[in-house]
């Protein structure tokens, strides 16, 4: 069996029509959850959880939302590891896209916190 001469499979790369390009998808294939959830910056949601709560953060991470944070329409959780001055730990769960408390689990939350900031008054 013959080998098709390098010359043959040059002149076959070189004269073949060019392959087209890929079209961009319409603007409204756009998946519309990947350009509507702006998530709340990080380091926002963490001053929240320390104005509200007294204490050294310890940890914080993304997390999925629970199925009973899912049905309050949580999409993404930050979750907050806070040590209390007493030596306790608490586990924060807070809305990424609101900002909203979802669930605060450990000992001694009463005494970690703070007391709300004053309004001004008109």
């Amino acid at each position: 069996m013959r080998r098709p001469a390098p010359l043959a499979i040059l002149m076959v790369l070189l004269l073949a029509p060019p392959v087209a390009a890929q079209p961009a998808p319409p603007p409204d294939a756009v998946d519309p959850w990947a350009t509507s959830f702006r998530p709340m910056p990080f380091h926002q949601i963490a001053e929240a959880v320390t104005t509200r709560y007294a204490g050294r953060l310890l940890a914080a991470e993304t997390r999925p939302p629970s199925p009973q944070e899912r049905a309050m329409g949580a999409e993404l959780v930050y979750e907050f590891r806070l040590l209390t001055s007493e030596r306790n730990r608490l586990n924060i769960r807070v809305d990424a896209r609101t900002g909203r408390f979802l669930e605060v689990a450990g000992r001694g939350q009463l005494q970690a916190r703070r007391p709300a900031p004053s309004q001004p008054q008109d």
